[in-house]
């Protein structure tokens, strides 16, 4: 009796040997962790256009080969740029530069890089910085600023304009040559340093 008890344990510690390691070698893999990506910071966009609008009406607008913009602060930076300023008076100014930025919160544009803009009347600025201070609706040129339309030419460090370049305050080393017919500095400058009529 003894002899079968012993013989009846030993089977059943065997039985359940096998039993145990059927279910470890049966029970299914857990699925491997999925990693979980996170979000680009930043989206890449080319030909892509951006503008701005005050009460319905288009203020700017700025297309650029090449734009990254930042996903959570909207704010955007810019290659080879092409835009537009749009006037209360109907006319356009076109811009185009090398490269800048746009801030989403203070919908403030910076552009650099041979700025050139153009009034559409024969009006050319020529600059190496330009920003559009959205608060205050103000353009400022900056560093080799140039102004040039008709006979007169117009050099300073810095430019300001609340109306499209019709009348503007220049900054720093400003000369003003008037009766000028080509691109040069040769003529006397005269004393005004806010032009277009307003003093």
């Amino acid at each position: 009796m003894e002899k079968k008890t012993k013989i009846l344990i030993g089977l059943g510690i065997i039985f359940f040997v096998c039993l145990v390691t059927w279910v470890i070698r049966t029970t299914p893999k857990a699925p491997p962790q999925i990693e979980k990506l996170a979000p680009p910071s930043t989206m890449e966009y080319h030909d892509n256009t951006i503008s701005e609008e005050k009460n319905g009406v288009v203020v700017w607008e700025l297309t650029s080969e090449k734009m990254i913009m930042d996903v959570q602060t909207q704010d955007a930076e810019m290659e080879n740029i092409k835009g537009k300023f749009y006037q209360t008076d109907g006319k356009i100014l076109e811009l185009t530069a090398q490269k800048g930025n746009y801030s989403q919160l203070s919908k403030d544009v910076h552009v650099e890089g041979e700025v050139e803009v153009l009034d559409g009347e024969g009006g050319k600025l020529n600059s190496k910085k330009l920003d559009w201070i959205d608060k205050e609706g103000m353009i400022v040129a900056s560093e080799d600023v140039k102004i040039s339309k008709d006979d007169m030419r117009a050099f300073g460090d810095r430019a300001e304009s609340k109306d499209g370049f019709k009348h503007f305050f220049l900054k720093g080393h400003a000369k003003v040559l008037k009766g000028v017919k080509e691109d040069s500095e040769n003529k006397n400058a005269t004393a005004d340093k806010k032009i277009g009529g307003q003093k």
